[in-house]
């Protein structure tokens, strides 16, 4: 079988941006029922939907990454060619809590046009994932039958050859960080208030002594294995969240997640003895935090969670999704 990833989101020339696609055809690749698998990325102009249209000749199913308008425009442009069209959606695309935060008529405007090309899509499409079956509770419930039938879950996964246990002072040497300083690390890759920096700032004050925050924002992705494992554990503080994948990052270097009810987040966390969902209240976290911390560390998720945190072995439910179509 051979199968084209599309999506927006794409590393820019400096090599900062979200890595997933890349990270998901590699993992593709290792699958021995994939003939060949490639990825192009969305480039936001009119040229770039003929490209893709060009390319998809040469395949038996493409698959879009994050929906809204311009996944819709690309099956429109894909009429008439022989090829299966699957899309998964990632969050806000779904459920559009983006509007809480956006910033003048012209936002809000394209997050709601970008949710309701979502819903239309669902109709459209061959299948249709979602990366937390949460995000499903947003659909409207008139396309309920057609969920019945396309919807699935495509769980994202971890690179284990790229994600590798580091010794932290060996992490914390290469970014250049002080030795004597505990690290939390708050992952807000596009800067953006839904992360809620502010909150997390004020856990970190009421942890008191010599923690700090280290904040991963426009880092290049071969860097990110470097952060958590400088870290002493993640703090996630979003407001809102689809599936976060620096979850999984965290959990397969054995990192402790210290995360609020958002996303799928609390599933992801469930039955571990060194990772909890926390209050939003900056107190009562730092609390929480304090008595996990104070329990020896017996998860090993690295290990424990394999199969649900490899993407090697994640992305093979999706290729058995794909011999299906």
């Amino acid at each position: 079988m051979r199968v084209l990833l599309v999506s927006n989101q794409r590393q820019n020339v400096n090599g900062v941006g979200n890595p997933i696609m890349y990270r998901m055809r590699d993992a593709l690749e290792k699958d021995e029922r994939i003939d060949k698998v490639d990825f192009i990325p969305f480039e936001n102009n009119c040229s770039s939907f003929m490209s893709i249209r060009r390319a998809a000749k040469k395949y038996d199913l493409v698959h879009i990454h994050f929906g809204g308008v311009y996944a819709l425009l690309i099956w429109i442009a894909l009429i008439g060619l022989h090829v299966k069209k699957v899309i998964t959606f990632h969050g806000t695309d779904i459920h559009a809590k983006a509007l809480k935060t956006a910033k003048g008529w012209k936002e809000r405007l394209k997050i709601k046009l970008n949710q309701k090309a979502s819903f239309l899509s669902i109709c459209l499409f061959d299948s249709c994932g979602f990366v937390a079956a949460e995000m499903i509770n947003y659909v409207p419930k008139c396309l309920s039958y057609i969920l019945q039938k396309k919807g699935f879950v495509q769980a994202l996964g971890v690179n284990y050859e790229v994600f590798k246990p580091i010794e932290k002072v060996d992490a914390i040497r290469h970014l250049g960080l002080e030795d004597n300083k505990k690290y939390v690390l708050f992952s807000d890759v596009s800067n953006t208030s839904i992360k809620r920096r502010d909150i997390a700032e004020n856990i970190v004050k009421c942890l008191g002594g010599d923690y700090s925050l280290l904040i991963m924002c426009g880092v290049k992705p071969q860097e990110v294995p470097y952060y958590i494992n400088a870290s002493d554990f993640l703090l996630l503080t979003s407001d809102e969240e689809g599936s976060p994948n620096v979850i999984r990052e965290a959990l397969s270097l054995n990192k402790s997640v210290f995360s609020v009810e958002v996303g799928d987040a609390a599933k992801q966390l469930e039955g571990l003895q060194n990772s909890v969902i926390i209050s939003r209240d900056p107190i009562k976290a730092a609390d929480t935090i304090v008595s996990i911390l104070q329990k020896p560390y017996v998860d090993y998720t690295r290990d424990t969670l394999r199969d649900r945190l490899n993407f090697v072995q994640v992305n093979r439910v999706v290729v058995d999704k794909y011999l299906k179509l």
